[in-house]
């Protein structure tokens, strides 16, 4: 029966069950579950999963692992859990440097694209064709290959002021260190939650600064970021002086063909970083050069007719606004770098899935190694998404 034209809808009970949308819902969820459960119920009856278990990864692990930055096992009397944790911080301390210098390069590389200056521009596209249509693991391999070939022997260690040294074993660098202290708590724990009060102190100037509206009120630059910068430096400063400073520098050494001491960053692991780095910031690159782009030209028009700088210009009006479009595409860059990283296997890195094949060639259990695989990429992945959808959602919910 047709509906005349301004009348009111037809009652629910007259709608046909799937016209519904409630019950085409359940329906399509309904589907979903059933799928679900044939599949499982197939993997239960065609494998043997009467030897399924994790108990396994409780026995000694009987292997050692390099990469232990923070961290001292020795394999033999630790389990292979441990043995498996400390693959999981290497996979971590790899994918957080990447991330990090990635990003940096990239949004350098992406205003760079945009530069008035044409060998600037030009340099800058070139960066981006080569490193984004080149394999990720030829670059990771061929850093790899150049650091052990073209790096000096240990014995001709590069070295400056003995303290920092480069050779094909990789490089080294003084790390702090915290010394104990007479108080309840030692003075470093004291001076790391002086530093973090200070670091909200400063963030709490910046608001306040901003929402005083200085610069429209007497047409005087207020500077708000340096402001915050300078009090947590100089209270950062000032407290760590009068806590005796509580951190010592680590100095490396060299004892026979190792490095001891210090923070070493092993060929196999600066070939991982930098082969993430170099290929994930040509395509943050590429993300920040479209966002850019995609603002209204006025924008950089009024930002000039007001006198900005070109400093000015980026940071107060261009890249706050682009932000709403790139931070999306760059956490699936982000992410991207967490599975890339077990490409790690090719330099003999010893990151999650490295580890995780050496126990289940000693233990067997297949199965469980990559549910076991699967479920850690997933809770990283899971981890950088809360973290950037929490950024999204705050830039998204500013008022510029």
């Amino acid at each position: 029966m047709a509906v005349a034209a301004g009348s009111a809808p037809p009652p629910p009970s007259n709608v046909p069950l799937l016209y519904r949308r409630g019950v085409r819902r359940l329906l399509t969820q309904g589907i979903y579950v059933a799928i679900t459960a044939v599949v499982i119920g197939y993997i239960y009856t065609s494998l043997d999963l009467r030897e399924f278990g994790f108990g396994f990864l409780d026995e000694p692990a009987a292997f050692k692992v390099g990469n232990q930055w923070l961290v001292d096992v020795d394999g033999v009397t630790n389990s292979r859990l441990t043995m498996y944790l400390v693959g999981v911080w290497s996979s971590l301390r790899a994918v957080m440097v990447a991330i990090a210098l990635s990003t940096v390069l990239g949004v350098l590389i992406g205003v760079a694209r945009l530069s008035s200056n044409w060998l600037v521009a030009q340099m800058a596209m070139l960066y981006v064709e080569i490193f984004r249509n080149t394999p990720l693991l030829v670059q990771v391999v061929l850093v790899y290959t150049v650091l052990l070939v073209g790096a000096p022997l240990i014995e001709n260690v590069f070295n400056v002021g003995d303290f920092f040294f480069v050779s094909n074993r990789g490089m080294a660098i003084p790390w702090p260190v915290p010394d104990s202290g007479f108080w309840g708590a030692p003075e470093w724990f004291v001076w790391v939650w002086v530093a973090v009060l200070l670091l909200f102190a400063a963030a709490a100037q910046r608001v306040r600064a901003n929402r005083q509206e200085l610069e429209r009120d007497t047409g005087q630059p207020h500077y708000a970021n340096r402001w915050a910068l300078a009090l947590f430096a100089v209270g950062a400063l000032v407290s760590f002086f009068a806590l005796g400073a509580p951190v010592s520098m680590d100095l490396p050494m060299i004892v026979g063909t190792h490095y001891i001491e210090g923070m070493v960053m092993e060929p196999e692991f600066t070939a991982l970083v930098a082969g993430l780095t170099l290929y994930t910031s040509a395509f943050i690159a590429e993300i920040v050069r479209g966002g850019i782009q995609a603002l209204p030209k006025g924008q950089s028009e009024a930002a000039n007719a007001v006198g900005l700088s070109g400093y000015q210009r980026l940071t107060l009006v261009i890249l706050p606004q682009a932000l709403r479009q790139i931070i999306p595409s760059v956490t699936n860059q982000y992410l991207n770098i967490n599975k890339n990283s077990s490409l790690a296997y090719a330099v003999l890195y010893d990151d999650l899935f490295r580890v995780a094949n050496i126990v289940q060639n000693k233990a067997g259990h297949a199965l469980e190694m990559f549910f076991v695989i699967i479920v850690t990429y997933m809770l990283i992945s899971f981890a950088i998404s809360m973290v950037m959808n929490f950024f999204n959602a705050r830039v998204t919910a500013q008022r510029i």
